[in-house]
Parts: C-alpha cells; sequence; structure tokens
C-alpha cells in the first residue's frame, strides 16, 4: 500500500492512526470525556476555556508526540526512506496527521463552547464560535513548534517545547486575569480583525513549520 504514489499518503496516515489507536485506547478517550465533563461542572463557563485552550492543545500535541515517540523506538526514519517514498511525502502525512487531529480538537471545542452557551451563556454566541477558533489556532501553533523540533533534534525536543508553550500560555492566562482580560477585551473590540490577523498569522507560520521539517528530515536522512 505504501510503495504506489496515490495510496501512499493514505498507507502513512493509516499506520499513525493505527499508531495512536494502540498508544491510547478507549481508556484515554473515557479519561478524557471525564475530564471535559469535570472542568464544566467544576469551573461552569469558564470551563469551556480551559478545555479549549488547555485541555484540546495538550491532547493534540501529546498524539503527535507519541507518533515521534514510536517512530525513534520502531527506528521508522530510516525504514521509511528506504521505501519508494519522497521524504516530503513522509513529512506530509505526518502534517496531514496533525491537521486532523486539530480539526478533531476544533470539533471538540465547538461542542463543549456550544454546551456552555446554553448553559452559562454569559456571552453572545459569536463570542464562543471565537474561542473554538481560537483553540484551533493554538492547536495549530503548538504543532508549528513541536513537529520541526522532533525533526531536529528528537521527541525529547518536541516534548519540551510543549511544555514551554504550556507554561507560555499559563502565564498569558494569569497576565489577562491580572490586566482585567485586555486581551478578550481587544478581541471583543476589534473581533473581525483578531479573526482575520490571527488565522492569517497561524496558517503562515504553520506552512513554514512544515517547509522547516522537511529541510530538517532530508538533512537527518541524506
Amino acid at each position: 500500500v505504501l510503495c504506489k504514489g496515490g495510496n501512499a499518503m493514505k498507507g502513512l496516515l493509516t499506520k499513525d492512526f493505527l499508531t495512536v489507536k494502540k498508544k491510547y485506547g478507549i481508556a484515554r478517550l473515557i479519561m478524557d470525556f471525564a475530564i471535559i465533563a469535570a472542568l464544566m461542572i467544576i469551573l461552569e463557563g469558564a470551563g469551556s476555556i480551559y478545555i479549549s485552550f488547555l485541555l484540546v492543545p495538550l491532547e493534540v500535541a501529546s498524539m503527535l508526540i507519541t507518533l515521534a515517540n514510536s517512530d525513534e523506538q520502531w527506528k521508522w526514519g530510516k525504514y521509511a526512506v528506504a521505501l519508494p517514498l519522497s521524504k516530503k511525502q513522509i513529512v506530509s502525512s505526518r502534517y496531514a496527521f496533525a491537521g486532523i487531529a486539530a480539526i478533531i480538537g476544533l470539533c471538540v471545542a465547538l461542542v463543549v463552547n456550544t454546551i456552555s452557551y446554553f448553559c452559562f451563556p454569559a456571552y453572545q454566541f459569536g463570542f464562543y464560535l471565537f474561542i473554538s477558533a481560537a483553540s484551533f489556532c493554538v492547536v495549530l501553533l503548538f504543532l508549528a513548534f513541536i513537529l520541526p523540533s522532533n525533526y531536529w533534534l528528537g521527541v525529547n525536543a518536541g516534548f519540551a517545547v510543549m511544555f514551554i508553550l504550556i507554561i507560555l500560555l499559563v502565564v498569558l492566562g494569569i497576565w489577562s486575569r491580572v490586566t482585567d482580560n485586555a486581551i478578550m477585551g481587544f478581541v471583543v473590540e476589534n473581533f473581525d480583525l483578531s479573526m482575520i490577523i490571527g488565522f492569517i498569522s497561524t496558517i503562515i507560520l504553520f506552512a513554514l513549520s512544515y517547509i522547516l521539517s522537511i529541510t530538517l528530515f532530508k538533512r537527518k536522512y541524506a
């Protein structure tokens, strides 16, 4: 399956999905749902924000780090470059998986924020849609830094980057609260501009990350 051009991407993606399924399983899924339910019940309206900006990015990032860790353990890189596949295809499949995982995270954020809107309606529905979209952008930003790190220095570097990004996100949240949610205030006042700038910047950074990862992978297995 991996050896026929049109099916190459499908084969690589299938390998990644099977790896995640094996590493995580139904128990992890149940645990995630339990955490989401607990945060929504305990934190009420604020629960959707913590889920969108911490839990969703953390879970998606951990999936990609799990894949990178498995690749290192199984020496997948050396095997993959021996297949009749280009190095660009190999990296593209990982970024495609990352994109699919980010979209799944977006769907989770949309569901959580929709529930929050009906159960704890503090803002207009458009605000909750923005939170979901912002969560998607945060996930892509996480991956834009983690993936090249994995290709450059290995899975430990990717894990370190994820840890640093989580700390920065928490610090940003604390700073926002100290300044009476100055960030949220700016977003509400400049909603359209914030959406456009945030989304375009994220896509550009993710694209640059993809190009960098291809370069690093080619250099690693030159």
